[in-house]
């Protein structure tokens, strides 16, 4: 014989209590989804972010026969100027500089040695020497080389880009009421979008700041103008460029009648939105000032920052991120960062070391000193002119005190990259406590029907 168990009835008051419960519910679900989602880097932020470790040649041609004479001369300097830089020394023999893309163009005009600034996709910056290498003092040649890396507008710039929303670059041109045109345009610009910063989704307590480079100052910021893509050749109009992170150039440069408050306001109010967002992937990935980014800077970018734009999990994440979206920045320094993201979340790595040959490499490799080089060449300079064949295993001394450099560097932030770990749990945690937390809300709320539903019963 079948029984049937009693129906269990529900009163409505309870009903309305359940149907309110579970609105909250959503609610509750619905802003931890948003929070799960939400880009944790704005536009400024990936800015601070060097993907591909970009860099400028400062290269020196010379005859073959002066080679080893020249780099025992510059060198030493040199690679303690541009210690912690984005500038790296190269060297290009006479004989074969035509095939070289900086000098393609030159002709049979050049003089020897020769020097220029060179970056893949930038047409060649050529530069004056002050004088004979071999007359020069250190002291000179020494403050030469540092107009490659640093200047009086990059000094200022520096000082503001780690704590402000961004800097907007204005360089005057010949015209005296139109640079204050400029002016009032770039200044209007920078205080409308302080009005906004509070809304944007990582705000910052200092809002735009405006740099200015005087028309009588412009051939003393040749290398600054010409790295960000700046007219430094004929400057007679005025120009302005929004700058953000390590020295980026973000968007366009405008030029004479483009520059107007809202025009800037409009690039302006990119830096402070999500990196994930429907904005164009190649302004986050802009033209790069040359500029020192050493182990104090690392750390002071930290702490503005809430992480570590060195850390190679953090590069992974923003890599895809820009691998995404309109105009993808892809390549094979994103490529390489993606592949090791695996890898570094089960602890291992592996690294090539290079010992080659006996051999001198070929110029067409661009052989390339690192400014990690600098105390083993000061001390092999004597060896240099004595014996032709040092120069061949200088290469594998520099290599090897170039990574020692590189781990050294790595491990002074070391500390600041497990805690910023600790302190931002992966977004798969978040799901599955909520998941979980879901799994005891409804668990508890039918026990409790159940129970109801039995007392009544």
């Amino acid at each position: 014989m079948l029984t049937m168990s009693p129906m269990i009835t529900v009163p409505a008051w309870w009903a309305r209590v359940g149907k309110r419960v579970a609105r909250l519910f959503g609610l509750w679900a619905g802003l931890a989804s948003v929070s799960l989602l939400a880009c944790k880097y704005s536009v400024r932020d990936v800015a601070f972010v060097d993907l591909s470790r970009e860099s400028f040649d400062f290269i020196t041609m010379v005859p073959s026969s002066d080679m080893d004479s020249v780099k025992a001369r510059l060198r030493p300097v040199a690679n303690a100027v541009f210690l912690d830089s984005n500038i790296r020394l190269s060297w290009i023999t006479a004989e074969t500089s035509s095939t070289h893309p900086a000098f393609e163009h030159a002709g049979d005009s050049l003089e020897s040695p020769a020097f220029c600034l060179y970056r893949e996709g930038y047409p060649s910056l050529p530069l004056s020497s002050p004088g004979s290498l071999s007359a020069l003092e250190d002291a000179d040649l020494w403050s030469w080389l540092e107009t490659m890396v640093q200047s009086p507008t990059r000094r200022a710039m520096e000082e503001q880009l780690l704590e402000a929303y961004a800097v907007v670059l204005v360089v005057e041109g010949a015209d005296a009421r139109e640079n204050q045109r400029v002016h009032l345009a770039a200044e209007s610009a920078a205080a409308s979008i302080a009005k906004l910063i509070p809304g944007m989704p990582k705000p910052v307590d200092v809002p735009p700041q405006v740099v200015v480079v005087a028309a009588d100052r412009v051939s003393q910021e040749t290398p600054l103008l010409w790295s960000l893509q700046m007219d430094w050749k004929s400057a007679d109009a005025p120009q302005a460029a929004v700058v953000l992170g390590r020295g980026r150039r973000l968007g366009p440069v405008l030029k004479a009648d483009e520059v107007t408050a809202t025009r800037l306001q409009e690039i302006l109010a990119v830096a402070g939105q999500d990196c994930e967002c429907d904005l164009d992937r190649s302004w986050m990935q802009g033209p790069m000032m040359p500029v020192r980014w050493g182990p104090d800077r690392e750390q002071a970018a930290y702490k503005a920052l809430g992480f570590d734009p060195e850390n190679p999990l953090v590069k992974a994440e923003i890599s895809r991120i820009l691998a995404r979206g309109k105009n993808p920045v892809t390549g094979e320094a994103t490529d390489t960062i993606g592949a090791e993201l695996d890898m570094l979340l089960l602890g291992y790595s592996e690294e090539v070391l290079d010992v080659g040959g006996d051999e001198e490499p070929s110029i067409s490799d661009h052989p390339i000193d690192t400014p990690a080089e600098s105390a083993m060449a000061s001390e092999n300079v004597s060896d240099l002119q004595d014996a032709p064949d040092a120069a061949s295993n200088n290469g594998v001394e520099d290599e090897l005190a170039s990574e020692a450099s590189d781990s050294g560097a790595t491990a002074s932030v070391s500390t600041p990259v497990n805690a910023q770990a600790q302190a931002h749990p992966s977004a798969m945690r978040r799901v599955v406590v909520i998941l979980a937390g879901f799994c005891i809300l409804a668990f508890l709320g039918g026990i409790g029907v159940l129970m109801f539903g039995r007392r009544r019963g």
